[in-house]
């Protein structure tokens, strides 16, 4: 197929761009700055996105690409399309307390690795990306059938969402900004769509 779609994913990592880590919301913004993509793929609600209500975003929407896309001629796609499975955990009493505590150790796991990547690049190379989506996996599992679903329902909705925005506008250079949790799994997925080449962000 002609005119593919040049298609590059970025993790983020929600309220620790905030921390004192080489991935901080000023290195986010002067990223996503030099890229410079024809479109920026972003997980916002497309009905808050179009009513301009940016108040509950994730922080580095809030506080580095919106603004950045509003100073420069970046366009910004919202393409959330459901909570994910970080919002969704079970209400049984007789097994909510233990999961929970796992759940907890498992996000202290998480965010102990995400501290200790050195800068973007070590994010999205090596091994971080693997044991990332296997964290998530386990928090998935541990948080019962109601979470699974939820996370199930969040990656399928936000595939949906990046493809038909893709189809709306072929052949144009496609920045796609999604929490690291959801990075590895959306990457496999596009990987097998034809009318897109998928490339790593320091490539697009």
């Amino acid at each position: 197929m002609t005119n593919k779609t040049r298609v590059a994913v970025l993790g983020t990592l929600a309220d620790l761009h905030r921390e004192p880590i080489r991935y901080d919301l000023a290195c986010l913004t002067e990223l996503v700055e030099q890229l410079d993509p024809d479109l920026l793929f972003a997980e916002l609600q497309r009905e808050a996105w179009e009513a301009g209500d940016v108040s509950t975003a994730p922080i580095e929407y809030r506080e580095a690409l919106i603004p950045l896309a509003a100073r420069t001629n970046i366009v910004i796609v919202p393409i959330q399309g459901a909570a994910g499975c970080e919002a969704a955990i079970v209400q049984d009493e007789q097994v909510a307390r233990p999961r929970r505590a796992i759940l907890r150790r498992l996000e202290r796991l998480l965010r102990w690795f995400q501290r200790r990547a050195d800068g973007p690049r070590a994010i999205h190379t090596g091994s971080f990306g693997h044991v990332c989506h296997t964290i998530c996996v386990l928090e998935s599992w541990v948080g019962g059938p109601a979470t699974r679903r939820a996370w199930h329902a969040a990656n399928r909705a936000l595939l949906e969402n990046v493809l038909a925005a893709v189809r709306r506008d072929p052949g144009v250079r496609v920045l796609i900004t999604v929490d690291c949790r959801r990075w590895h799994r959306l990457c496999e997925q596009l990987h097998h769509v034809e009318e897109i080449e998928l490339v790593a962000y320091w490539e697009l």
